[in-house]
């Protein structure tokens, strides 16, 4: 039995979207050890040394403004994740903001019946 198309065609959009809802999934789940990564790679940097002379440490200004870039990259990463949730989100449970379906009118239905 060989499948039509239009079956074809579900199927294949179904595996994207859980491919989709997978790598979503898995995002949630690195963004808060990568930034637990991030924030302490500061920790391993060697400490400048209060004689002039010496180099090659990170002065505790460098790593206060290091931290704060980290954080503010965080939160602009879990912004456009939970974007990108909502988008899907809405295709998932099958369109409106409460779960219902939009309200546009499916073509060749008129708004009085």
């Amino acid at each position: 039995m060989t499948l039509g198309s239009g079956e074809e065609q579900a199927g294949t959009r179904t595996e994207r979207q859980t491919y989709r809802r997978r790598r979503l999934m898995d995002i949630s789940r690195l963004l808060p050890l990568i930034g637990a990564l991030l924030l302490a790679l500061p920790l391993l940097w060697p400490e400048a040394s209060a004689h002039p002379a010496a180099r090659g440490g990170v002065s505790m200004s460098s790593a206060i403004i290091y931290i704060f870039a980290v954080w503010i990259g965080l939160i602009a990463a879990c912004f456009v994740f939970s974007l990108a949730v909502q988008r899907w989100a809405d295709h998932w449970t099958g369109g409106g903001p409460d779960g219902t379906s939009s309200p546009e009118q499916p073509a060749g239905r008129e708004a009085g019946s």
